[in-house]
């Protein structure tokens, strides 16, 4: 993100390189000696031949580097001095690569003679360049001797003036050089692009939504300034290109805002800094409309170039403080920063002449992006991980008893249904076992509800002890339990009843220095064919429980139909179901 606002900012300053500002080697043997010099259009607007008249007297100001005056410059005239000494004819193209300027026009000298003239610029129809280079292309053919080529480069955009003189070969391999790796980046972000909108289509995450229209708000701007936009998708619409970088710039600006701050959920966490957001959002806006109604390009172009200043520094700054705050999402999205800068770093020393200027140091910035979309996609993978465990985390509280954690009445109808289908289906036998803590509201009332609570906890761990793997068990309310018992006639309920009571016996409970006993009541039933539902057989199986406290406590009661299809509650003799 700091990669666009200081590669902007650079486009916007004076500066000067120290690489050639123009490629004068072509791939043959034969070479082209030139010199290159400026002159800023500080009065009346000049013709060429008075241009011409200020070259030969020596008012043009040398330069060897490429030529970068900043936003907002006056007209300025490039003379490009060529001398063939091949003794022949060589074709030769020079290539003016910056996409955005609105007026160029190009004059030819053969010695005094005007030999042809050419404008060009963004602001003429696509139809009229060279389809496969973004840039401004120049037929030149170059006759023995010397030539003169004067350039007046005209623009409200960034000044930025790097030339190239190409021969034949040179031309047919430049093209594809560029399509491949601006169809990579290209490829790459529109696949993150339509990934995280179909996520977000799919579980409804608005984060990813966000996240598309960002990268989406970008690849615009990279079209409208690379002049893909202009080449591919709105050749004709020459006032829109003018109108293009601004607009998108600030909508880029505007779409990071509004993903970063979602994301990273400044509105909640960070009040002050949200309405911050909205109100850099709100002037950068109101600015590029009053660049609109005053026609002014100049205006929203400044507008737009200062809101990237401001727009990446509140990036970076939602980010520390959301590192500071412990949130683990902000630390993928502070690195995805910091990874931009460092394409940034490498393209502003290119760009300064520390390191040489070449098409991929000059494109660093634009890696960095790639390498910061990168990680903030893993910092959206990172999140959804850790929404699925928030999810499974809360799923599990929502279907568990928080103090025997066994499952609660809701998970155990959501688990029991494939059991009772299955029991309907295979004709295979389920049983339901109810048990009931004796004298339970004594207990409370006599040593409180802590102890209460650790009496639960302890027939909830002797249910544990003594199920087998695949029996249900839940805290059915109270103080009462309920076991479903898959594969289990009503014979093999009641053995399983005889040794959890047997479990309960052998457990031993200390309150107050007082040894407790704690015992329990179970009733039990099989599933059979007047049950229409599961609340069927648990509810004959209560019956048979309300029977064995209404016997005594402390036993177990079953229920089963009898040969006159009517119920028949009998108690389980312990000793011999435990045997």
């Amino acid at each position: 993100m700091w990669s666009k606002a200081v590669l902007l900012l650079c486009f916007c300053l004076p500066i000067s390189l120290s690489t050639p500002a123009i490629a004068a080697h072509s791939a043959d043997t034969a070479t082209v000696e030139l010199t290159t010099a400026f002159l800023i259009e500080t009065g009346p607007r000049l013709n060429p031949s008075t241009a011409a008249e200020l070259w030969h007297k020596g008012q043009f100001t040398p330069y060897a580097d490429t030529l970068a005056l900043g936003l907002g410059s006056k007209p300025v005239w490039i003379a490009l001095k060529l001398h063939n000494d091949t003794g022949r004819q060589l074709e030769r193209s020079l290539l003016l690569d910056t996409a955005w300027l609105d007026e160029i026009r190009l004059y030819h000298y053969r010695g005094p003679r005007l030999h042809h003239q050419v404008v060009a610029g963004d602001l003429q129809p696509f139809a009229n360049r060279n389809p496969l280079l973004t840039g401004f292309l120049f037929p030149l053919e170059l006759s023995p001797g010397e030539h003169l080529v004067l350039l007046r480069i005209s623009t409200p955009d960034p000044m930025l003036l790097p030339l190239r003189l190409l021969d034949d070969e040179q031309l047919e391999h430049l093209p594809l050089q560029r399509l491949t790796s601006y169809g990579l980046s290209y490829g790459f972000l529109l696949a993150l692009i339509f990934y995280n909108t179909a996520l977000f289509f799919g579980i409804r995450d608005r984060h990813h939504l966000l996240y598309a229209l960002y990268l989406g708000s970008f690849l615009l701007v990279n079209l409208a300034y690379s002049g893909h936009g202009l080449a591919w998708f709105w050749s004709e619409a020459t006032e829109w290109q003018r109108w293009a970088p601004p607009t998108l710039m600030i909508l880029f600006g505007c779409c990071g805002l509004l993903f970063a701050s979602s994301f990273l959920h400044i509105r909640q966490y960070c009040s002050r800094g949200y309405r911050v957001v909205q109100l850099a959002a709100a002037l950068a806006l109101l600015s590029l409309t009053g660049g609109w109604l005053m026609d002014s390009q100049l205006v929203a172009l400044s507008a737009a170039f200062m809101f990237m200043l401001v727009f990446t520094s509140l990036m970076l700054l939602m980010g520390l403080c959301r590192v500071t705050q412990g949130s683990v999402s902000a630390r993928f999205y502070l690195l995805a920063v910091i990874s931009g800068t460092c394409g940034t770093v490498i393209t502003t020393l290119a760009v300064l002449g520390h390191l040489p200027f070449r098409e991929w140091s000059f494109r660093a910035a634009e890696i960095g992006m790639l390498a910061e979309a990168t990680l903030l996609a893993l910092a959206l993978a990172a999140r959804i991980r850790h929404v699925h465990r928030e999810q499974i985390q809360a799923e599990h509280a929502a279907n568990t008893d928080p103090l025997t954690l066994l499952n609660n009445r809701r998970a155990l109808y959501r688990l029991a249904e494939r059991y009772w289908q299955t029991g309907n289906r295979r004709r295979r036998p389920l049983s339901a076992a109810v048990l009931d803590i004796d004298h339970f509201k004594q207990c409370n009332d006599t040593h409180g509800h802590a102890a209460g609570d650790r009496v639960l906890c302890l027939l909830g761990q002797c249910v544990l002890n003594t199920v087998r793997e695949g029996d249900l068990t839940a805290r059915w309310g109270g103080e009462e339990f309920l076991v479903l018992l898959p594969d289990t006639n009503l014979e093999d309920a009641g053995r399983f009843a005889a040794r959890l009571l047997e479990q309960i016996s052998l457990t031993q409970l200390t309150l107050n220095g007082r040894l407790i006993e704690v015992t329990a009541s179970i009733g039990i039933a099989e599933q059979s064919e007047q049950d229409r539902s599961l609340d069927d057989l648990i509810g004959r199986a209560d019956q048979a429980l309300y029977e064995a406290k209404h016997q005594g406590r402390n036993r177990i009661f079953q229920q089963q139909m009898g040969t006159d299809g009517n119920d028949q509650l009998s108690e389980v003799l312990i000793h011999e179901s435990a045997g």
